[in-house]
């Protein structure tokens, strides 16, 4: 029988680098962001979020390969747990231009730390 035995082989280019994402969770937060070492904080939007990072909505992105800080809070649940912050650390990886001029472009960043702080 062909094939019958063979192991598949993984795919390569886009489709392979798709499956080896992780999964990402549609969290749409307000984010403090900065670059690392700066004291001055920018505002965002989370859009997306994942284990290994996160896509921004960032009025002011930042160049890839910047380290950059980032918190957001996370709200609680429906059966009464509080919800908590998060304090971060990644790298910027790409710059992602949006569609419409009135849309803010949005940064993706690779998940380097983080801290979970239980909100009081």
């Amino acid at each position: 029988m062909k094939g019958k035995g063979k192991v598949p082989k993984r795919p390569e280019g886009e489709i392979g680098r798709a499956l080896e994402r992780a999964q990402r969770f549609p969290i749409k937060v307000p984010v403090k962001y900065r670059k690392k070492q700066e004291k001055e904080w920018l505002e965002g939007r989370t859009e997306n979020i994942s284990k290994s990072g996160l896509l921004l909505q960032a009025p002011e992105p930042l160049n890839p390969d910047t380290l950059v800080q980032f918190c957001f809070s996370l709200p609680g649940n429906s059966e009464g747990e509080r919800g908590a912050t998060v304090i971060c650390e990644g790298l910027t990886i790409r710059t992602i231009l949006p569609a419409a001029s009135d849309e803010s472009p949005s940064m993706a960043v690779k998940l380097l730390d983080y801290k979970l702080k239980r909100t009081e």
